[in-house]
């Protein structure tokens, strides 16, 4: 019996907090799955029994995964195997384009049984295990430390492959999620071949983040001119960032009813199970503007709970990564942090209508199983990662 616990559970010396705290955010999300999926039915109490039972498989599944990434991979693997990886994932980002567009968007594969899969978010795990593994790889050939290209080159083919198919998917929300994980993962070693290359990539975000902060939010330049082009739909929804209420029966619709259940909070909430908002107002209710049902029912509170989670896995992914001089090691727990404070802060400002809505899930909130499934790989092989540490120390290496 021991044995067999041992083995559907993590390594010894992983992060009791980080644990604690995805354990918590699973089954708060699944409440609020719940509570919504009240809203989406008038009569049958199975619609909600159905929602419930496919969060928790969901949930089950990622637990999974989590152990299975814990346990299964290392970077000598993913080195080795990262051909074979990548051709896979590429295989699957292709078929979605077989299938009907879902939101204007190529993303998702339709199963039978009324399930989709969106192989875009295996991207991001990925992204991180492959400039890991690239920076492991060089620790052990000195030839590979001659250049920023010899050190990263298979991650960057990755990323320009993965680039090229999320764009003609129309993905733009995960594209951006994994451009900032890369570019962290890319800013964490400091080997002074590739420092000028990491500069020059700082120096480039900064004046296109500026550059775009002028074109498209300071003036309208820039959403004018994407009007007359195929990606208009993202200058409708910058139109709605500045202004939810201009359009308010038509593109405005749900940015603006997710402002006002957020101001029927009242800052303490109507109470669970009571919004108002998720009967009919908003349709992506139970995905991307979960978090407006949920400061509509619990206010304050459970935006602070669901705020106060995700802080304390940030301080323990960051507080291993400044205490270990191993890079890889640095690079996966960073890249996590970074994979986690993205889909927060994208799904939260677009929620608020701070920044356009991406369509970014808030993860372990909002439903869907492939984010569950993809975030749950990167947990497991970050507590990994811990493991490891804890236990270098303990044997003191790092003295």
């Amino acid at each position: 019996m021991r044995d067999f616990l041992n083995g559907i559970s993590l390594r010894e010396n992983s992060d009791r907090t980080i644990n604690i705290c995805v354990f918590l955010l699973m089954c708060f999300g699944t409440a609020m799955i719940a509570s919504v999926a009240v809203g989406a039915t008038k009569s049958s109490i199975m619609t909600v029994i159905k929602a419930i039972v496919k969060q928790i498989s969901f949930l089950l599944a990622s637990y999974i995964c989590i152990v299975s990434a814990n346990k299964i991979i290392t970077l000598k693997r993913v080195w080795r195997l990262r051909a074979m990886l990548l051709l896979i994932f590429v295989a699957l980002m292709i078929i979605p384009f077989a299938f009907p567009a879902i939101g204007g968007s190529h993303a998702w594969i339709q199963l039978p049984i009324g399930v989709t899969f969106q192989p875009s978010e295996f991207g991001k795990p990925l992204i991180i295990l492959f400039t890991a593994s690239a920076v492991f790889a060089a620790i052990r050939k000195r030839k590979m430390q001659e250049s920023f290209w010899k050190m990263f080159s298979f991650p960057l083919i990755a990323y320009g492959i993965t680039l090229i198919l999320l764009v003609l998917q129309k993905d733009f929300g995960t594209l951006m999620i994994i451009s900032g994980i890369f570019y962290f993962c890319l800013m964490v070693p400091s080997y002074p071949k590739i420092q000028k290359v990491q500069r020059i990539a700082t120096t480039l975000l900064v004046v296109g983040a500026l550059s775009a902060g002028l074109l498209f939010f300071v003036s309208d330049i820039g959403v004018n001119m994407l009007k007359q082009t195929p990606l208009a739909h993202i200058a409708t929804r910058i139109e709605n960032m500045k202004n939810p209420f201009n359009d308010i029966y038509g593109n405005g619709y749900q940015p603006a009813n997710s402002l006002y259940g957020i101001a029927d909070s009242n800052i303490f909430g109507k109470g669970f199970g009571n919004s108002s908002r998720k009967y009919g107002y908003l349709t992506q209710a139970d995905n991307d503007y979960i978090l407006a049902v949920t400061i509509e029912e619990t206010g304050i509170f459970g935006l602070g709970f669901i705020l106060l989670m995700y802080t304390l896995i940030e301080y323990r992914l960051f507080y291993y990564a400044l205490r270990t001089r191993d890079v890889p090691k640095k690079i996966i727990l960073i890249g996590t942090g970074a994979y986690l404070f993205m889909h927060f802060a994208l799904n939260v400002g677009g929620v608020g209508a701070l920044i356009p809505m991406t369509g970014i899930p808030l993860l372990y909130i909002s439903s869907g199983g492939s984010s569950i499934l993809a975030i749950s790989l990167t947990i497991g092989v970050a507590q990994q990662c811990i493991s490891r540490i804890r236990e270098q120390e303990m044997k003191g290496e790092f003295k």
